[in-house]
């Protein structure tokens, strides 16, 4: 599997609370790289089972459950490989880590690509990841699979 050390954790980060915060901030680490590599079975270790959810506003997407997210995640590691959401800020708090960045990535298929704005949070409990919920543009998404895009990952976002 790899490590930390692979991906773009560069951005900056807010602690807003103690050390429960800072496990929070490690846990999501852990997460996130487990499922950047495709390691389902780490990726599922990280999250509670005590309806764990995964909500993309902007697609409708909308799955809970242990065995439904397990297999979110499986059909995410067939279709989509890597880093894909990449933050220029973090916050971590006790219970929620907010996410600030762009969507950029292509999936498997027939899909040529996007780079979004999104916000995604992340929420825990007892330090596992509880569920996320990803906010996006729906429009701007629409248009992107219509026209391409010109923006870049590394463009500011408000």
């Amino acid at each position: 599997m790899a490590s930390k050390s692979d991906f773009d954790f560069s951005a900056e980060l807010i602690m807003a609370g103690g050390a429960t915060a800072e496990r929070n901030w490690r846990r999501l680490e852990e997460h996130t790289v487990a499922e950047w590599s495709g390691d389902l079975d780490t990726t599922m270790r990280t999250m509670t089972k005590n309806d764990p959810f995964q909500i993309m506003h902007a697609t409708g997407l909308h799955v809970r459950g242990w065995n439904e997210v397990r297999e979110f995640y499986r059909q995410r590691m067939v279709t989509f490989q890597g880093q894909g959401f990449f933050a220029h800020r973090w916050i971590a708090s006790d219970t929620v880590i907010v996410g600030n960045g762009y969507f950029s990535g292509t999936p498997a298929g027939v899909f040529f690509g996007v780079c979004l704005p999104m916000t995604v949070w992340i929420y825990f409990e007892d330090t596992l990841v509880k569920g996320e919920a990803a906010y996006l543009d729906g429009l701007e998404l629409q248009r992107q699979i219509r026209e391409g895009t010109n923006l870049d990952r590394h463009d500011p976002v408000f």
